[in-house]
């Protein structure tokens, strides 16, 4: 076995122990002994489980029969069926998900950098994110499943682009169909991904490369075609993942719009709609088509009439994507956003100063565009509509990938700073060999 490969295999056995532990331990203190808050996913679930149809009372509309992405509530739905209803086997399976999330941003910075030591930073780091582990410990959602899916599907586009071989974009196209499956925002990435390799020069031919990735997208929406076959027998009309679309673009859109679910005194953004605006969703109650049509019709109305008003509600939008919403913690002790603003702002900073090492030090290459798409893609849909923290922590594994860089190779000068010291002064305890030594980087 070679020194690289056994070391690969010890920090995911790290990875895996250390995320499984400090998960039991999380479900048990804030997951209320592992009794998590279930969400409508839930409700779906037993809906499938109980009446055979995915169908569910939302809000004040009625009976909606696309509401979410399926993917979760399947995922529900099936372990409810093997074991019964069972929050707590479904939270150990969320933890069994969110580690190999873990192990995925491990491979992609291995595949970025080839240096065991960062890929396992960065893989610890994800283990540690305060925001991942307690959506993973204490919630019963759909982010524990499009996680892995979104950065396992990511890991398999880059290994696919750079040896090119078939195996690889037919895996692409079944995880990628699973996340499309899951949650829809991923699909424009990964045609941009797909559109990215046949366009560009890599080592195989043009043609080669637009058959792998069209037989990619190709399995992407066929995993999804029965999906889209069902909603058209239901609605009669073309729905792709879930109805509730316009609904996520008026709250973000409209004259209370604050840019995330609820105002800075904690109401409800959906409370705020007008008179007649209600009376007309009161009046459509049960047909969710009509409903969001109706939230289509005075979002649009909005931009029409204040397009100064919507720009400025983009750039703010924008800017709270990667920050904090004055509304942010409302809900949680002081203290909690407090520590986790530090926390962000360490990261931040961090991530900041690996992006300048990998310049300084040329660490680019061309594949990392791919994770600038997958954030590019993420922050515009929620630009576009509205955004909150956990929005924002579906692209944060991409910043902790480049802190990683930094702790890497800041720890390697306060190792050598430390080190020349203690051996000035005739102090031979610290040993050389524990500098981080690089696979490949120099």
């Amino acid at each position: 076995m070679q020194p690289t490969e056994s070391k690969v295999k010890k920090h995911i056995l790290i990875i895996i122990g250390l995320s499984l532990v400090l998960r039991i331990i999380a479900g048990y203190a804030v997951g209320n002994h592992f009794n998590p808050a279930t969400w409508e996913y839930e409700n779906l679930a037993r809906s499938l489980l109980e009446n055979g149809t995915f169908s569910i009372e939302y809000r004040e509309y009625g009976e909606y029969k696309a509401l979410l992405g399926p993917g979760y509530p399947f995922l529900t739905f099936l372990a409810y069926k093997v074991v019964g209803v069972n929050h707590t086997i479904m939270l150990f399976v969320q933890f069994l998900l969110m580690t190999s999330f873990s192990l995925a941003i491990y491979g992609i910075a291995y595949f970025f950098f080839k240096k065991t030591d960062i890929a396992l930073i960065a893989g610890l780091l994800s283990v540690l994110h305060p925001g991942l582990l307690y959506y993973s410990s204490a919630n019963l959602h759909e982010f524990n499943l499009y996680m892995p899916l979104f950065y396992g599907a990511l890991l398999l586009c880059l290994v696919a682009c750079r040896k090119g071989e078939w195996k690889y974009f037919i895996l692409l196209g079944l995880i990628g169909g699973l996340a499309v499956f899951t949650r829809a925002t991923i699909f424009p990435a990964l045609i941009l991904w797909m559109a990215f390799y046949a366009l560009f020069p890599f080592e195989v031919g043009i043609s080669k490369r637009f058959l792998k990735a069209s037989t990619a997208i190709i399995l992407i929406v066929a995993v999804n075609i029965p999906w889209m076959i069902r909603n058209y027998d239901q609605f009669n009309q073309f729905v792709f993942s879930q109805t509730n679309k316009w609904e996520a673009f008026w709250i973000g859109n409209n004259s209370n719009a604050s840019g995330g679910q609820f105002k800075a005194d904690g109401t409800l953004v959906l409370s705020c709609k007008g008179e007649e605006m209600q009376n007309r969703i009161n009046a459509s109650v049960n047909n969710e088509i009509a409903i969001e049509n109706i939230f289509k019709d005075y979002a649009f109305k909005y931009v029409r009439e204040n397009p100064s008003h919507f720009i400025k509600g983009l750039f703010r939008k924008g800017f709270y994507f990667w920050w904090f919403h004055p509304q942010t913690g409302l809900f949680y002790p002081k203290s909690y956003l407090i520590a986790y603003k530090i926390l962000y702002s360490a990261l931040l900073l961090m991530a900041a100063i690996g992006i300048y090492i990998c310049h300084k030090r040329r660490l680019w290459s061309i594949e990392m565009l791919f994770p600038a798409i997958l954030i590019l893609g993420i922050w515009s849909v929620h630009t576009l509509n509205f955004n909150e923290m956990r929005h924002r922590w579906t692209v944060e594994p991409v910043l902790l990938i480049f802190a990683s860089v930094a702790i890497f190779f800041l720890s390697g000068k306060i190792y050598q700073y430390w080190h020349g010291n203690n051996h000035s002064s005739g102090n031979p305890s610290i040993q050389p060999s524990v500098i981080p030594q690089d696979d490949n980087i120099k």
